[in-house]
């Protein structure tokens, strides 16, 4: 980078590939040190700070909200995918409605669950990864 300021070199040299970034939200570890975890709990409850390095996980109000809409968005893809390969099973049509509402509200709400943590951990990996932040930087 020529004429770049030297801490925007820094910053892009440490900066993880787009696969090493996904594979730490899959883990939901800290995406400044990738050791201190980022939840405690369950479903979603996110740590105020890293354990090992100090990072924030909080840089705003309503800072996941982001993250909110990734699981939205890869849960509608997902039951959508499966409603339109249940189409092609002639023994799914032949079920009560009652029976088939209820199996597509369970689903939707436990991939909601089950995605919940991964979406918002991708959340805050691809903000640290787009801005990186430092661990002592106030909120």
């Amino acid at each position: 980078m020529l004429g770049a300021p030297q801490h925007i070199i820094e910053v892009v040299s440490r900066r993880p590939n787009f696969r090493e970034l996904l594979l730490n939200a899959l883990h939901c570890r800290c995406p400044n040190c990738r050791q201190g975890r980022v939840f405690r709990g369950f479903p979603n409850r996110v740590l105020p700070r890293c354990p090992n390095c100090g990072l924030s996980y909080f840089r705003e109000s309503g800072y996941y909200l982001g993250g909110m809409i990734i699981t939205y968005i890869l849960t509608t893809f997902i039951v959508l995918a499966a409603y339109v390969l249940s189409l092609a099973l002639p023994a799914a049509r032949r079920l009560p409605e009652n029976i088939t509402f209820a199996f597509w509200g369970c689903l939707a709400i436990s991939l909601v669950v089950l995605l919940m943590r991964p979406a918002y951990s991708l959340w805050l990996s691809l903000d640290f990864w787009i801005d990186p932040w430092q661990p002592d930087e106030p909120k």
